[in-house]
């Protein structure tokens, strides 16, 4: 993924100065979250180059619900709108558990 797209414009997209980068992280980590052992480094590395840490907890959750292996154990078990609708559950959790960190962070 780094070879096709440069850190820096992923860092630019999800950086602490964007105002959407949270909803971007919610859109983004869905389909390319990896597992657990690779989505670690990768947001530690993105973390380096700015991302904030709600637009990563965003990501890591948004991700972790829609890994391949979930997907496909969901996806076996339903029918395709109440797959979209674990999708879309999964897609709601995630923002609304980034714009709850995002705002203790700026009460703190």
């Amino acid at each position: 993924m780094i070879s096709y797209v440069p850190a820096e414009n992923i860092a630019s997209l999800l950086g602490a100065g964007n105002d959407y980068s949270i909803l971007l992280a919610a859109f983004i980590g869905i389909p390319t979250y990896l597992n657990g052992y690779a989505a670690i480094p990768l947001v530690d590395g993105l973390m380096n180059l700015g991302m904030s840490a709600p637009t990563a907890l965003t990501f890591m959750v948004a991700g972790a619900a829609t890994c391949i292996p979930a997907a496909v154990g969901i996806w076996s078990l339903l029918k395709p709108p109440l797959f979209a609708l674990y999708v879309g559950f999964a897609l709601v959790g995630s923002l609304l558990a980034g714009l709850t960190f995002q705002m203790v962070l700026s009460v703190l």
